[in-house]
């Protein structure tokens, strides 16, 4: 089970970087120039800017090209660790939603709300600076994953509560957590009448209302 946590986006950077200098056995400095660097490599990303190799993004944000090499040890790796610190930024804030109720279904809801809007039209230009990377699987199934787990759980705590039915939770948690995704395939997106986030919206509505303890 992966440990939920609402960790600060420099500390996610950073065990990010831990993880790069174990692999290439480097012991990458960090520093608050090496946030920065990541703020304006996202706000590229977020344009639909690309560069071709680590030394041409370094000319484009006027860095040096170590300063880049210390944050990650190639170009591929570089749009990867930018990618996971904008999802995991984006789920601080589903985190942060979520933990204004007390109920486990309400939280629920809220954070779905919040976590859809990953597949809305922001996060589709950094996603698709994934698509050609392979390096991105084990971030991606990370986030999956951790999704998951996190809405099992919440669906665990809804059931004690016997604020939802008798249901298998992990297939329902699946299901939850993999329905931006699977709208965003460019198979669907064609016959989609309305956006993967708000066609994930309507149906995980649809989902939860269906699950939950009707009212005496």
């Amino acid at each position: 089970m992966i440990k939920l946590t609402t960790e600060l986006p420099f500390s996610f950077l950073k065990n990010s970087m831990k993880s790069q200098a174990i692999l290439s056995n480097k012991s990458p400095q960090i520093g608050k120039r090496h946030l920065e660097v990541m703020d304006e490599l996202e706000s590229m990303l977020d344009q639909g800017k690309s560069f071709s190799t680590m030394s041409d993004l370094a000319k484009k944000l006027k860095i040096s090209l170590r300063t880049l090499y210390e944050i990650a040890p190639s170009k591929e790796e570089l749009i990867v660790t930018t990618v996971d610190r904008v999802l995991k930024k984006h789920g601080k804030i589903a985190m942060d939603a979520m933990n204004t109720h007390s109920s486990p279904i309400k939280k629920l809801e809220s954070f779905l709300t919040v976590a859809n809007q990953a597949v809305g039209p922001r996060f589709e230009r950094f996603t698709l600076s994934l698509s050609s990377l392979n390096s991105s699987k084990p971030m991606v199934d990370y986030h999956e994953q951790y999704i998951t787990d996190l809405i099992k759980n919440l669906l665990d705590e809804a059931r004690i509560k016997n604020e939802i039915k008798e249901i298998d939770t992990q297939a329902t948690a699946l299901l939850l957590g993999g329905l931006g995704r699977y709208f965003q395939s460019k198979k669907l997106l064609k016959d989609l009448h309305q956006t993967p986030e708000k066609t994930s919206n309507f149906l995980t509505k649809i989902i939860i209302d269906g699950i939950k303890m009707e009212k005496s």
